[in-house]
């Protein structure tokens, strides 16, 4: 993951390892398991080891969406197995605080 992509609204994570430095509102995540078989699978996690969203590609080359809408600080990929595919983390607009 490119530090330099941290600023921009969609931020793309494509290893096991790859972590997010702080918090962020995110929108959605969204997983294109490109390159990945069936049976590869995605575990990310928050700062605290929290199971944000875990998931199993059912096929190959398989896109799937995540709805978060929340706050989550240091968002990492625990797990892509073979660190097939691509994890587009979307992040939420800059609305007031009372929203978020």
């Amino acid at each position: 993951m490119a530090k330099t992509q941290l600023s921009k609204p969609v931020i793309k994570m494509t290893a096991a390892g790859d972590q997010l430095p702080g918090e962020e509102r995110i929108a959605y995540l969204h997983w294109i398991s490109k390159g990945a078989t069936v049976g590869d699978d995605l575990l990310v996690v928050d700062g605290d080891g929290d199971t944000i969203w875990e998931d199993v590609a059912i096929e190959a080359n398989s896109s799937k969406v995540h709805i978060i809408n929340n706050r989550i600080n240091k968002l990492k990929i625990e797990t892509m197995t073979g660190d097939r595919g691509t994890l587009y983390v979307i992040k939420a607009p800059a609305y007031p605080s009372k929203y978020w």
